[in-house]
């Protein structure tokens, strides 16, 4: 699920919450406001598979933060990630230095690939 998918239930379910609980709303009208969430959820994700741009807008890029075992300040400041947090990051995959590792690229929905340098490709 796409952090844009998962923001759409959450409206969703706020949207029709009042005419589920007998608040002001009708029933038709969180009906309608669903379906209109639903639908512009949709037409995101079909401009998003369609187009690079508006993917990269949309969805975000991935962000190197460790290249050649040395930490991207400027990558990190971007991401506001603290040298401290990144630490953290990488001892929950098992990396207690960072020049074990040849580069660490925070991917656009939030996980950190890490690649230690007998996995790089030929």
């Amino acid at each position: 699920m796409s952090p844009l998918e998962f923001v759409a239930i959450l409206l969703i379910s706020n949207a029709v919450q009042n005419s589920m609980n007998g608040g002001d709303n009708s029933l038709v009208g969180g009906i309608i406001l669903a379906s209109t969430l639903i639908f512009v959820s949709w037409v995101i994700s079909v401009f998003t598979y369609r187009s690079k741009k508006f993917s990269h807008l949309v969805e975000g890029t991935p962000t190197v933060l460790v290249s050649q075992g040395k930490v991207v300040e400027r990558n990190l400041r971007k991401e506001r990630l603290t040298e401290s947090e990144l630490r953290s990051l990488l001892r929950k995959q098992g990396i207690h230095h960072i020049a074990e590792i040849d580069s660490a690229i925070l991917e656009a929905d939030g996980h950190l690939s890490v690649f230690k340098p007998e996995e790089k490709a030929p």
